[in-house]
């Protein structure tokens, strides 16, 4: 890319907020996920005897069950005018097809995680009744969450009914949303990525003498890969627009860069 295409590109301007996304990351990453994730661990153990710590990582699960929709809402119609202006589709829509079914199975796990948090806080409690139509909702709530995102892709084919999704403020609130989903999932990561079962499967899985180069190499490419994995679907929207495809791979990759050299190297 050369200096005449970087000089074009504002970071603030709606078809780059998906590299203004990864930066953010890429700062909260570097400067607050060490303490997130050990305040997010220190909860999953409070949680194995605290019924208000078990409440609390419930709400956080069913928090993020609803919030996956909302910022696909709030920037579906300001998207797609510009693309009927002329814009880019971008590589999005190859891939949403491949994207909902592991999307849908993403959503019944959080959902099955808020449930069985609900569940254990109110045992033995008149409250426990409803844990069950709960869950229900959850997996419902999980196609639903489907349904609205793939929406995001599709056209609109008249104005929205309420005129608020039609203004920049809609579409800012909507990029707010989609930057506190992505975080949401990188504490999900991190706190998994620091757990115990975490490290010894990696332990145990060496690419040649532990410490050697192949080693860390080895798990350079299996950690990154990973990392990439987790952190594309809550990202996947930004795609249809994106025009820097080259300069989106490098900061998707920055975004996740803190998490993948703590695991690699220490």
């Amino acid at each position: 890319m050369n200096a005449k295409a970087i000089h074009k590109i504002r970071l603030l301007a709606p078809q780059n907020r998906g590299n203004l996304l990864d930066i953010l990351v890429f700062v909260f990453n570097l400067s607050l996920m060490w303490i997130v994730t050990r305040l997010s661990l220190g909860l999953v153990r409070q949680a194995e005897t605290d019924r208000p710590a078990m409440l609390a990582i419930s709400l956080f699960f069913a928090g993020l069950l609803v919030l996956q929709p909302l910022g696909p809402i709030l920037k579906r119609w300001s998207v797609h005018q510009r693309k009927a202006e002329g814009s880019s589709a971008g590589i999005a829509g190859c891939l949403i097809t491949f994207y909902i079914f592991p999307y849908i199975v993403i959503m019944l796990i959080i959902s099955l995680n808020a449930s069985l948090y609900f569940l254990e806080a109110f045992r033995d409690s008149r409250w426990q009744e409803i844990s069950y139509p709960i869950l229900l909702g959850g997996i419902v709530m999980s196609f639903v969450n489907a349904v609205l995102i793939y929406r995001y892709f599709l056209a609109p084919k008249r104005q929205p009914r309420w005129k608020f999704l039609t203004t920049p403020q809609a579409e800012w609130l909507g990029d707010t949303c989609m930057l506190l989903n992505v975080i949401c999932f990188q504490i999900l990561w991190s706190s998994f990525t620091a757990s115990a079962f975490f490290s010894e499967w990696v332990t145990k899985t060496p690419l040649g003498k532990a410490g050697s180069f192949t080693d860390l190499l080895g798990r350079l490419i299996l950690i990154g890969a990973v990392a990439m994995l987790v952190y594309f679907p809550p990202r996947i929207f930004y795609l249809v627009e994106d025009k820097h495809l080259k300069l989106t791979l490098l900061t998707m990759l920055l975004a996740n860069l803190p998490l993948i050299v703590r695991l690699v190297v220490f």
